[in-house]
């Protein structure tokens, strides 16, 4: 079964059971995506890589285990814990930096206030 709006496969709703396109809401624009989160080094990474894969990859370990409303949040500004940053740089291949991890949420902090 495949969602009209998009043409991709439906999921099915881990609570009812129900088929589902996790991608409709974006789609249909009732969510908006905060551009300045989404245009420094560790936005666009993410942005590349997948808040899903990010997560299932850290899930791998029980000590890195988070959800994908913890990566929302890291693109809201707040910064993950040095663990986690550096196995995310780790899983970067090398296209990710402590620096640009930590930097990304003073740029998204300063851009929240200058527009204020």
């Amino acid at each position: 079964m495949y969602a009209p709006e998009t043409g991709r496969p439906l999921e099915v709703d881990g609570i009812s059971g129900e088929p589902t396109d996790r991608a409709s809401p974006l789609t249909l624009g009732r969510f908006r995506r905060a551009p300045s989160r989404w245009q420094t080094d560790f936005g666009r990474w993410v942005g590349d890589t997948g808040v899903t894969h990010i997560v299932a990859a850290l899930a791998r370990d029980p000590d890195l285990r988070i959800t994908n409303q913890a990566v929302y949040e890291w693109l809201q500004g707040h910064a993950p814990r040095p663990t986690r940053a550096m196995a995310l740089v780790e899983m970067s291949r090398g296209k990710l930096t402590l620096e640009a991890i930590y930097r990304h949420g003073l740029e998204v902090r300063t851009h929240r206030q200058e527009h204020r």
